[in-house]
């Protein structure tokens, strides 16, 4: 891929690939029409339309022109979704066996979780991450929602640390939180704060403001990872 191509060249490249017209493209995106055409760049808002259109398509190589046009799954790099449920339950201290395929690759999961760090010498390691005294961290993954936009867009990476005391929150910070609730299960980055339902309870609200903040039941999170450090790229180039 040359160095030189921009994002509105790599999606026209996306396009032509499948077989699918401009036209197309803004009827399934929503994207408004001419948007290819202009010299302008492409916003975050954008990238997520895109995304949620064509799941397949491979951030990394939209935002960046890096690795391949598409993912062979809902995982860019891991092929094995037995190693990436080894790996997810490892981290989370949960049983392997209690997590389904369509709960790993759920399309409408707004964090593409990549593990990354472990405590533990038997993890598989996926690669590295190296940011100037962050400290230990247990993993990495690619932010899918505008939920937290504009701290976190769409194609961030954050990087998390697991908590392993459960009666410790720190108040007003963002986590990775999954959740039991009603017989479903989440997977959701947010900010924690106290909530006026009482202490059984905790708040979880985002930057973005098109979002309802939730009162959820303490004793429904199943695991909370708090978000040491993210990474944004500069989508306008």
């Amino acid at each position: 891929m040359s160095e030189m191509t921009t994002q509105k060249d790599r999606i026209i490249l996306y396009l032509e690939s499948r077989g699918i017209s401009k036209n197309k493209f803004y009827t399934q995106t929503g994207v408004s029409n001419g948007t290819l055409d202009k010299k302008s760049g492409i916003t975050g808002d954008t990238i997520t339309k895109i995304y949620k259109a064509y799941p397949d398509i491979n951030l990394e190589w939209l935002i960046m022109g890096e690795g391949e046009m598409v993912k062979n799954s809902q995982f860019a790099i891991h092929h094995d979704l037995n190693l990436v449920r080894e790996q997810y339950a490892e981290l989370t201290n949960i049983d392997p066996d209690s997590i389904s395929n369509d709960y790993l690759i759920r399309v409408e999961s707004p964090f593409e979780f990549i593990p990354i760090f472990s405590y533990k010498d038997m993890q598989y390691f996926q690669g590295y991450i190296s940011i100037p005294n962050l400290g230990t961290c247990d993993g990495a993954g690619y932010v899918k929602t505008d939920s937290m936009y504009p701290t976190l867009k769409p194609g961030d990476i954050v990087c998390f640390k697991v908590s392993r005391k459960e009666d410790v929150i720190h108040w007003g910070e963002m986590y990775l939180v999954h959740i039991r609730l009603e017989g479903e299960e989440y997977l959701t980055i947010k900010k924690i704060v106290r909530s006026a339902l009482g202490d059984d309870y905790v708040c979880l609200t985002g930057c973005n403001k098109n979002y309802h903040d939730k009162d959820v039941p303490l004793k429904s999170i199943g695991w909370r990872a708090l978000i040491k450090a993210h990474v944004s790229y500069n989508s306008l180039f």
